[in-house]
């Protein structure tokens, strides 16, 4: 259940909703709150997001010519914005 009003300044909370969690958010103090359950969705993400990269980075370390010569794939990857990010940004 939703916070309604921030327990550090009773200020109107604002929630969002993104990948599935439900964030409460103080806009005065910038205040981030959980739900039961939601930190362990946000753990989800980062072990999916975490796993999904695991292949690059075994290529680059390897320096498999087929991955370094496709420029634009790279490209793609480093201007993917991750999902913890892109779950804060507000």
């Amino acid at each position: 259940m939703p916070l309604h009003s921030s327990p550090i300044d009773g200020a109107p909370m604002r929630t969002i909703r993104r990948y599935g969690i439900e964030i409460d958010i103080c806009p005065t103090t910038g205040g981030v709150w959980l739900d039961r359950g939601e930190l362990e969705k946000l753990i989800e993400i980062i072990r999916e997001d975490a796993a999904a990269e695991i292949p690059s980075r075994a290529r680059l370390r390897r320096g498999d010519d087929a991955f370094e010569d496709d420029g634009e794939r790279r490209q793609g990857r480093m201007d993917r914005k991750s999902r913890l990010l892109d779950l804060f940004d507000f």
